[in-house]
Protein backbone atom coordinates (compact mmCIF):
# COMPACT_ATOMS: atom_id res chain seq x y z
CA UNK A 1 0.00 0.00 0.00
CA UNK A 2 3.03 2.23 0.59
CA UNK A 3 2.56 3.05 -3.62
CA UNK A 4 -0.58 4.87 -2.84
CA UNK A 5 -0.95 8.23 -2.86
CA UNK A 6 -3.01 9.44 0.46
CA UNK A 7 -6.26 10.21 0.27
CA UNK A 8 -7.27 13.79 0.52
CA UNK A 9 -6.46 15.35 3.41
CA UNK A 10 -4.83 12.50 5.02
CA UNK A 11 -1.36 12.64 6.12
CA UNK A 12 0.55 14.05 5.53
CA UNK A 13 -1.00 17.11 5.95
CA UNK A 14 2.62 19.26 4.80
CA UNK A 15 2.23 21.61 1.75
CA UNK A 16 -1.71 21.44 1.51
CA UNK A 17 -2.53 23.15 5.18
CA UNK A 18 0.01 26.04 4.01
CA UNK A 19 -2.11 26.44 0.83
CA UNK A 20 -5.52 25.99 2.46
CA UNK A 21 -4.52 28.86 5.30
CA UNK A 22 -3.07 31.18 2.63
CA UNK A 23 -6.33 30.96 0.55
CA UNK A 24 -8.47 31.31 3.79
CA UNK A 25 -6.73 34.40 4.82
CA UNK A 26 -7.09 35.49 1.42
CA UNK A 27 -10.75 35.21 0.78
CA UNK A 28 -11.11 36.12 4.65
CA UNK A 29 -8.80 38.90 5.58
CA UNK A 30 -9.01 36.59 9.04
CA UNK A 31 -12.31 37.89 9.88
CA UNK A 32 -13.73 34.29 9.73
CA UNK A 33 -11.42 33.24 12.87
CA UNK A 34 -13.69 34.86 16.11
CA UNK A 35 -11.44 36.64 18.64
CA UNK A 36 -8.19 35.74 16.82
CA UNK A 37 -8.68 31.58 16.83
CA UNK A 38 -7.74 29.01 14.83
CA UNK A 39 -10.42 26.45 14.14
CA UNK A 40 -9.33 22.63 13.12
CA UNK A 41 -11.71 19.21 12.93
CA UNK A 42 -9.20 16.36 12.45
CA UNK A 43 -11.12 13.30 10.89
CA UNK A 44 -9.40 9.88 11.75
CA UNK A 45 -9.37 6.83 10.05
CA UNK A 46 -8.51 3.37 10.78
CA UNK A 47 -4.47 3.66 9.22
CA UNK A 48 -2.68 0.96 7.34
CA UNK A 49 -1.01 -0.63 10.98
CA UNK A 50 -4.75 -0.77 11.94
CA UNK A 51 -6.10 -4.11 12.89
CA UNK A 52 -8.37 -5.48 9.97
CA UNK A 53 -10.55 -7.82 12.18
CA UNK A 54 -11.90 -6.47 15.98
CA UNK A 55 -12.05 -2.96 16.88
CA UNK A 56 -9.38 -0.38 16.67
CA UNK A 57 -10.97 0.99 20.09
CA UNK A 58 -10.07 -2.43 21.55
CA UNK A 59 -6.22 -2.12 20.62
CA UNK A 60 -4.01 -1.15 23.25
CA UNK A 61 -2.41 1.32 20.54
CA UNK A 62 -5.73 3.55 20.89
CA UNK A 63 -4.34 4.45 24.00
CA UNK A 64 -1.44 6.65 22.16
CA UNK A 65 -4.58 9.09 20.83
CA UNK A 66 -6.50 9.24 24.09
CA UNK A 67 -2.86 10.19 25.46
CA UNK A 68 -2.49 12.97 22.55
CA UNK A 69 -6.33 13.57 22.89
CA UNK A 70 -5.66 14.61 26.88
CA UNK A 71 -2.42 16.62 25.86
CA UNK A 72 -4.90 19.15 23.53
CA UNK A 73 -7.28 19.64 26.07
CA UNK A 74 -4.66 19.79 29.03
CA UNK A 75 -3.51 22.92 26.62
CA UNK A 76 -6.82 24.28 26.45
CA UNK A 77 -7.22 23.55 23.21
CA UNK A 78 -9.64 20.31 22.82
CA UNK A 79 -13.53 21.35 22.45
CA UNK A 80 -14.70 17.83 21.23
CA UNK A 81 -13.69 14.35 20.33
CA UNK A 82 -15.56 11.04 19.90
CA UNK A 83 -15.72 8.75 17.36
CA UNK A 84 -18.10 8.89 13.99
CA UNK A 85 -21.03 6.60 14.94
CA UNK A 86 -21.97 5.81 10.83
CA UNK A 87 -18.31 4.56 10.70
CA UNK A 88 -16.49 1.55 12.67
CA UNK A 89 -13.28 3.47 13.90
CA UNK A 90 -13.41 6.54 12.40
CA UNK A 91 -13.56 9.66 14.81
CA UNK A 92 -13.58 13.58 14.92
CA UNK A 93 -11.55 16.29 17.37
CA UNK A 94 -12.38 19.65 17.11
CA UNK A 95 -9.45 22.14 18.24
CA UNK A 96 -9.75 25.51 18.40
CA UNK A 97 -5.97 27.04 18.54
CA UNK A 98 -5.27 30.53 19.60
CA UNK A 99 -4.02 33.29 16.91
CA UNK A 100 -4.90 33.44 13.37
CA UNK A 101 -2.84 31.19 11.05
CA UNK A 102 -2.17 28.27 13.24
CA UNK A 103 -3.78 25.67 10.76
CA UNK A 104 0.45 24.44 10.33
CA UNK A 105 0.41 23.97 13.70
CA UNK A 106 -2.59 21.98 14.03
CA UNK A 107 -1.24 19.97 11.32
CA UNK A 108 1.73 19.12 12.60
CA UNK A 109 0.33 18.58 15.51
CA UNK A 110 -2.14 15.84 14.45
CA UNK A 111 0.55 14.21 12.06
CA UNK A 112 3.35 14.13 14.26
CA UNK A 113 2.63 14.85 17.90
CA UNK A 114 -0.28 11.72 17.69
CA UNK A 115 2.00 8.83 17.92
CA UNK A 116 -0.91 6.86 16.47
CA UNK A 117 -0.93 8.81 13.67
CA UNK A 118 2.74 9.25 13.12
CA UNK A 119 2.43 4.85 13.89
CA UNK A 120 -0.13 4.46 10.53
CA UNK A 121 -2.41 3.19 13.14
CA UNK A 122 -4.78 6.10 12.31
CA UNK A 123 -4.88 8.07 9.40
CA UNK A 124 -5.84 12.12 9.91
CA UNK A 125 -7.23 14.33 7.35
CA UNK A 126 -6.90 18.40 8.85
CA UNK A 127 -9.56 20.68 8.12
CA UNK A 128 -9.98 24.22 9.14
CA UNK A 129 -13.33 25.33 9.86
CA UNK A 130 -14.62 28.57 9.40
CA UNK A 131 -16.78 29.33 12.40
CA UNK A 132 -19.69 31.63 12.16
CA UNK A 133 -21.39 31.05 15.14
CA UNK A 134 -21.39 29.13 18.85
CA UNK A 135 -24.21 27.87 20.59
CA UNK A 136 -24.31 28.82 24.43
CA UNK A 137 -22.82 26.66 26.78
CA UNK A 138 -25.15 23.20 27.40
CA UNK A 139 -26.96 22.78 30.35
CA UNK A 140 -25.90 21.10 33.36
CA UNK A 141 -27.00 17.50 33.35
CA UNK A 142 -30.97 17.39 33.49
CA UNK A 143 -33.88 16.54 31.41
CA UNK A 144 -33.93 18.10 27.75
CA UNK A 145 -35.61 21.43 27.11
CA UNK A 146 -38.15 21.01 25.02
CA UNK A 147 -37.38 23.47 21.53
CA UNK A 148 -39.61 26.28 20.72
CA UNK A 149 -41.78 25.90 17.97
CA UNK A 150 -43.35 27.71 15.16
CA UNK A 151 -47.20 27.75 13.92
CA UNK A 152 -46.85 27.19 10.47
CA UNK A 153 -47.42 30.01 8.40
CA UNK A 154 -46.13 31.89 11.09
CA UNK A 155 -42.67 33.67 11.00
CA UNK A 156 -41.87 36.35 13.61
CA UNK A 157 -37.78 35.52 14.24
CA UNK A 158 -36.76 34.53 17.51
CA UNK A 159 -38.68 34.83 20.75
CA UNK A 160 -36.99 36.74 23.12
CA UNK A 161 -35.16 34.60 25.51
CA UNK A 162 -34.43 32.30 22.67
Amino acid sequence: MSGDPPARGDVPADSRASDVAARDEADTGNAARPHGETWVALLHRPGPAAPRDGSVFADPRFAEHIAFLARMREAGYLVAAGPLIDEPGAGMTVLRLPGDGQLDVAARMATEDDASVAAGFFTVAVRPWHVVMQGRPAHPAGPALPLPHRRAGRSRGPRPGC
